[in-house]
């Protein structure tokens, strides 16, 4: 990403529409989703899968506990009590009849969630790398043109009186 010619806002909507991809409850979908974008988009293809590696299946828990309750809140739903299911009696057809609706409620509730977590993450990922690539960027001219400068002073081409 540091390493592209490319504007530094087309760098970092790259990688952000990758991270808010990321964010989306359509798992399995998002690597599909990403390409699309980046070809339509005229985007770094690479930057933009990059970006999608955010929500892992590592950090997909943590994402969903966070979702939940955001899901929950936006909804103005009711609590569901998952931990007050018989999950001794997983593997049985009956306990998959009585969670199906708090199952699904709280699926819900995690979709909405993610799709609100999925705008923020994008947003704040493109306002912060756009600024950390122009920082970048400006601290790496700046060391050129002090590099430059040097160099010609050892030449002896700087300060040297003419006459």
């Amino acid at each position: 990403m540091l390493g592209s010619d490319s504007p530094p806002e087309t760098v970092a909507a790259s990688f952000a529409i990758g991270v808010a991809i990321s964010f989306t409850p359509l798992f399995g979908l998002h690597w599909i989703i990403a390409l699309l974008l980046a070809f339509i988009l005229k985007l770094n293809k690479v930057d933009v899968l990059l970006g999608t590696l955010v929500v892992n299946p590592l950090t997909v828990p943590a994402v969903a506990a966070i979702a939940i309750p955001i899901g929950r809140l936006l909804m103005r739903a009711r609590h569901e009590a998952i931990v007050h299911l018989p999950w001794r009696e997983m593997f049985r057809r009956s306990f998959w009849a009585a969670a199906g609706p708090t199952m699904k409620a709280v699926g819900f509730q995690m979709a909405v969630g993610m799709l609100f977590l999925s705008v923020l993450a994008g947003a704040l990922t493109y306002v912060i790398l756009v600024n950390l690539i122009r920082r970048h960027r400006a601290a790496l001219e700046a060391a050129l043109v002090t590099e430059s400068e040097r160099e010609r002073a050892d030449r002896g081409e700087l300060g040297s009186p003419r006459g």
